[in-house]
């Protein structure tokens, strides 16, 4: 049995993004059974099997109901569940032994089902929409370009991500937030994207010259643009995740600018906007029928500019294709 407790683990078995703060929710799993735990005032938002609970009353008896169908002699327990709920959950099923289930959570959501394959494909083809359709003009901020692309997400219906506007030596700091630089002619920009479509994420970055490019600037997005498609075509089921971290690291490597490529190839996408696969050096992942992910390779010259471009990808049997 599965008892997972997490806002995003409960939403991945239920469907239902339900935030409860300090009141117990759980979902229940084992076999083709399920279950959902929650406070009465979440109840009608929360569909299937539902046992709910009214403040003063003991949430240890609606879990022992919901589970009461499944074998609770070793439990598998979602692993950011709070000391206060696990104290709820242990005096439900006192005779349990009580084990990790994150492996567990992480294969399952590491491959997605064709609803949430379509709906991440969503998410990335409204963020495109956005991306094509901003505008840029001599000093405006950084802060004021994420307002509005924030503003274009939520009238793209897209619950708006982390948002990340770079221009000139800011482009070289891959995580730096939008700050109040100024737009100058002759300045590389760097526009990162990520926004939910029905809980699941898409996250593109596009990368250009805001005027006319010097030519290391053209030879850097080349190798980058180059890294990006050698990864694309090496992610294929059975590869591991990090030869195709190789694949990119690999062109860029080979064109003298290694040491300026300085973090992974990509991270999968799905509920969360960082979850597995792990596209890095060191990853154990195998790539999978159903898994997506972003391939997003960069080169970042310090105080001067960096390139970055990402798409979304999802693992089909024939290989991997863009979303």
């Amino acid at each position: 049995m599965i008892i997972a407790t997490t806002t995003v683990n409960f939403a991945y078995f239920t469907g239902a993004w339900v935030e409860t703060f300090e009141r117990f929710k759980a979902a229940v799993k084992c076999g083709d059974y399920s279950a959902a735990v929650v406070p009465q005032l979440d109840a009608e938002r929360v569909g299937g099997n539902v046992f709910a609970y009214k403040d003063g009353e003991d949430p240890a008896e609606a879990l022992r109901k919901a589970a009461s169908r499944c074998d609770a002699s070793v439990v598998y327990v979602d692993g950011g569940t709070t000391l206060r709920h696990f104290e709820i959950i242990k005096r439900a099923l006192p005779n349990a032994e009580f084990r990790l289930a994150d492996e567990i959570l992480r294969e399952y959501r590491s491959v997605k089902r064709g609803d949430e394959i379509e709906k991440i494909k969503t998410a990335a083809t409204k963020i495109r929409k956005v991306l094509e359709a901003v505008e840029l003009t001599p000093g405006i901020t950084e802060r004021e370009v994420a307002f509005k692309i924030y503003s274009m997400l939520y009238e793209e219906g897209l619950h708006p991500g982390p948002i990340l506007v770079q221009f000139g030596p800011n482009t070289a700091l891959p995580h730096l937030e939008p700050t109040e630089k100024k737009l100058h002619r002759d300045e590389a920009v760097v526009l990162d994207i990520s926004a939910s479509y029905r809980g699941y994420y898409g996250d593109l970055t596009t990368s250009f010259f805001f005027g006319e490019a010097p030519p290391q600037y053209a030879e850097i997005y080349n190798t980058v643009k180059e890294a990006q498609a050698t990864a694309l075509a090496s992610a294929k089921p059975g590869v591991g995740a990090a030869e195709v971290d190789k694949a990119a690291r690999a062109v860029i490597e080979a064109r003298g600018y290694g040491r300026y490529f300085i973090h992974r190839t990509g991270h999968g996408l799905g509920l969360e906007i960082h979850e597995a696969p792990d596209i890095s050096p060191n990853s154990p992942d195998v790539l999978k029928p159903g898994m997506v992910f972003t391939i997003e390779p960069g080169i970042y010259l310090p105080k001067k500019f960096g390139v970055r471009l990402e798409i979304d990808v999802v693992v089909e049997k024939d290989g991997a294709h863009p979303l």
